[in-house]
């Protein structure tokens, strides 16, 4: 999931589908801001469900590159 906003405490995530929740950031790890990616883990228990959310630096990174070429292209499209 992506960070898309935090907003006085409120975090606005954004799954692969587009599809939007809200979370209260202090649900989120220490150092998160808009554009990092979370996974979410969900944990079942016999008294209640448990979510947990972690950094997923791998999942960033190859978000950042897909973006990077993504921009490549545009601005040598443009320059052509």
């Amino acid at each position: 999931m992506i960070v898309d906003s935090i907003s006085d405490g409120i975090a606005r995530l954004e799954d692969e589908d587009g599809t939007l929740c809200t979370v209260p950031a202090s649900w989120l790890p220490k150092g998160v801001k808009e554009g990092t990616v979370v996974r979410a883990t969900i944990t079942r228990a016999p008294d209640g469900s448990v979510v947990a959310f972690s950094l997923d630096p791998a999942a960033e990174a190859d978000r950042r590159s897909r973006i990077r070429s993504k921009l490549d292209r545009l601005r040598s499209k443009s320059t052509e």
